[in-house]
């Protein structure tokens, strides 16, 4: 059941997009029929077969058959309802359906964008796609008006170029901006800015257009150049295409310096149709070149970001690596402690902590009790074992600010910030005790530990705390190790 229920949707969407081309077309269609009727019956600007190959472009490719069938019986309806005759409408409704599928598929083929043209190269190749379609559309549909080949040739051709040249770009670009593919998206305070600009396009072009006493012709070129320098495609494209429709309006009520030709109605269309194809060829090439050179803009932005962000995650690894190097370097591998360097820097920034706020603070020199015996009888893992043992002992007696670090050998040094010669006395008298009642694997082993204490307290520098530790730790080995001495 759910299978049937998708199919029948699907189906539906079918329907309904089918549908809703074929409307488009139609309405277009009956559009420019309807204002050719005023121009003798040729159309200045045929917008069907734009806006099918616009849709064949947004809508799904295995439902095209249906599009053309739709359409071609929907074109041939409104042929008739005009007033043409059975076989001329059957004609005139093969030559859009032809135009519109060869259009898209090369179009395809060439790889064009959906969002528009934006390079030259791209631009040239799409007027020349648009010129062969439709002379290929003008010659099939001049055949259901032998009479009149050559004008009828002319017309069609025309009307469907800037038809082509002028909504499917269009489409193809308000479509982009307002699906978000487009890569220019405006702030909120610029649609009010685009909104006067078209506005000035509008207003300028009635003037010029709506009137023949004062020659103003020249004067529509102007928002169309700001348009499209303010907006880039979009912005001309739009321009151009309320530019000709207002052109055209003006044209097929009779007024207007083209309305105002003494000339027969082909040839009014025609001037009428050079004179969109001035105002396109004004907007388009223009808007392509600022169009490509604003994705370059943005390629290169794109490539600038890249560069930072790769520059910014080298400088992070590097930072990383120096971290990992100073904290390799103030670490001990075997005992886990601080290293010299490290905690040589530590004691040297306690001194003149204490010198600068009249504080106090105590080091004690630790070592290894008879260690070169232990390692010449039972070898040197045995003493790294020993090593290892003391350090985690230390790490777990140690106090909160204290820093304990291996300084060479079997020596140790004790930091203990704020700590007066009695507190660190108690303090390094349970250490020592701690490491005395430890027991390695090797039961005949004992280990013992004699340390001597220096106070920051009248000592002029830390070489000078350390010679007294060192004297006090030497005392201590003399008394019969094991043992805690205090520097006199």
């Amino acid at each position: 059941m759910q299978i049937l229920a998708s199919d029948f949707t699907g189906i539906r969407h079918i329907i309904a997009r089918t549908a809703f081309v074929t409307a488009m077309f139609s309405f277009n269609s009956l559009i420019v029929i309807a204002a050719s009727n005023y121009t003798g019956g040729y159309a200045a600007l045929w917008s069907a077969n734009a806006c099918l190959v616009f849709l064949l472009m947004i809508f799904p490719r295995d439902e095209h058959i249906f599009y053309g069938l739709s359409v071609l019986l929907a074109s041939s309806a409104v042929n008739l309802i005009s007033g043409f005759a059975l076989q001329t409408s059957i004609i005139y409704a093969v030559s859009n359906v032809l135009e519109a599928m060869l259009a898209y598929h090369i179009i395809v083929r060439l790889g064009f964008p959906r969002t528009g043209l934006y390079n030259p190269a791209q631009l040239i190749k799409f007027g020349l796609v648009a010129v062969m379609v439709s002379a290929i559309s003008a010659t099939t549909a001049s055949l259901g008006n032998t009479a009149e080949f050559g004008d009828a040739w002319i017309s069609w051709f025309g009307s469907d170029l800037l038809g082509l040249l002028i909504f499917l770009p269009c489409f193809n670009i308000i479509h982009a901006t307002l699906t978000g593919a487009e890569k220019y998206n405006w702030p909120s305070n610029r649609r009010m800015e685009f909104a006067g600009a078209m506005l000035l396009v509008f207003t300028v072009s009635t003037l010029a257009l709506a009137q023949s006493v004062v020659p103003l012709l020249f004067l529509s070129a102007i928002p169309l150049f700001v348009a499209v320098f303010r907006f880039g495609p979009l912005g001309g494209m739009v321009a151009t295409l309320i530019s000709a429709i207002v052109a055209e309006f003006c044209t097929i009520s009779g007024y207007g310096p083209i309305a105002g030709l003494d000339a027969n109605p082909i040839t009014q269309i025609f001037v009428l149709q050079a004179y969109i194809a001035s105002q396109l060829m004004l907007a388009l090439p223009i808007a392509s070149l600022l169009a490509d050179r604003q994705q370059k803009v943005d390629e290169i932005i794109q490539h600038e970001k890249l560069l930072r962000h790769m520059a910014e995650e080298n400088h992070r690894k590097a930072e990383e690596v120096k971290l990992q190097k100073i904290r390799l370097l103030a670490r001990d591998d075997l005992t886990g402690l601080a290293s010299r360097r490290h905690i040589m820097e530590k004691c040297e920034q306690a001194l003149q902590r204490a010198r600068s706020t009249g504080s106090v603070f105590s080091i004690a020199l630790f070592d290894v009790d008879k260690f070169k015996s232990v390692n010449d009888q039972f070898g040197h893992a045995v003493g790294d074992e020993i090593l290892r043992m003391i350090g985690q002992i230390v790490k777990r007696s140690k106090s909160g600010n204290h820093l304990i670090g291996r300084i060479g050998g079997e020596e140790f040094l004790i930091l203990m910030p704020g700590s007066t010669i009695t507190e660190a006395k108690m303090h390094v008298d349970l250490l020592r005790l701690a490491i005395m009642d430890a027991r390695l694997v090797n039961p005949d082993i004992s280990v013992t530990v004699s340390a001597g204490l220096a106070e920051s307290f009248g000592s002029r520098d830390l070489e000078e705390m350390l010679l007294l530790a060192d004297n006090a730790l030497y005392a201590a080995k003399n008394g019969g190790r094991n043992r805690l001495e205090i520097a006199a």
